[in-house]
C-alpha cells in the first residue's frame, strides 16, 4: 500500500475523531448550547432557539459544498459521545488561509485533551487534507486554557484587538494567534 494511503486518518486524534455535524446531534448541543458559561466562552451572548441551531448545522452543509467553511462534530472517539464543534471559517483559497474555532461543549469534558486533540486534528486537516498555509484564530485574554493549547501546539500571538469585546459587564482584549504551515510541520513532522 502506498505510504499516502496508509497514513493515518487527520479526522482521527488519540482521543476524538471529527465527523460532519449531523441533525442527530441537536439534542447534545442543546444540553450545554444556552448555558451562560458557554456563551460567554464563544462571544454568543443570547441564547439561540433548537430550531436555530438546526438551521445553522444545515448551513454548515452548504458552506462545505461551497468549500468556505468545514465544521465538524467533535467526538469522543472510544464512546462516541459528542464534545463539541471545531471549525475552520472563512476559507481564503487565493491566500490560503483560514479561522479556526473549537469549543467542548460540557465543561465535565473540558481540561481533559479533547480540545488539543481536537485542534491537533483541525491543523492536520488544514495543512495536509486542504493545503492551507495559515491558520488564525481569536481567543478571550480570560481563556487562559485556550491560549494554553494553542501555544502549545504552535500557535504564535501575533496581535491584540484592544478592549474589542464586551463580556460580561467589561471590555476585554481580543488576542489573535496564527500558526504557519511550515511551523505546523516542524512540530508536526508526519
Amino acid at each position: 500500500m502506498p505510504t499516502e494511503i496508509s497514513k493515518e486518518s487527520p479526522f482521527m486524534g488519540s482521543k476524538v475523531l471529527l465527523r460532519s455535524l449531523e441533525l442527530s446531534d441537536l439534542d447534545s448541543i442543546m444540553e450545554h448550547w444556552n448555558t451562560y458559561e458557554m456563551r460567554i466562552g464563544m462571544g454568543r451572548y443570547i441564547p439561540k432557539s433548537r430550531a436555530d441551531r438546526e438551521e445553522w448545522i444545515k448551513k454548515t452543509h452548504e458552506e462545505m459544498k461551497k468549500q468556505e467553511s468545514y465544521s465538524f462534530a467533535v467526538v469522543n472517539k472510544e464512546t462516541e459521545e459528542f464534545l463539541g464543534v471545531g471549525a475552520l471559517k472563512r476559507v481564503d483559497k487565493v491566500n490560503r488561509s483560514a479561522s479556526m474555532s473549537i469549543a467542548i461543549y460540557n465543561p465535565e469534558n473540558q481540561g481533559k485533551g479533547f480540545g488539543t486533540d481536537a485542534v491537533e486534528c483541525l491543523l492536520k486537516i488544514a495543512f495536509n487534507v486542504l493545503n492551507l498555509h495559515r491558520i488564525q484564530l481569536h481567543v478571550y485574554e480570560f481563556l487562559k486554557s485556550g491560549i494554553h493549547i494553542y501555544k502549545k501546539l504552535g500557535f504564535k500571538h501575533v496581535g491584540v484587538r484592544r478592549k474589542a469585546s464586551f463580556i460580561a459587564g467589561r471590555y476585554v482584549d481580543d488576542l489573535i494567534m496564527d500558526i504557519l504551515e511550515d511551523e505546523f510541520r516542524e512540530k508536526f513532522p508526519n
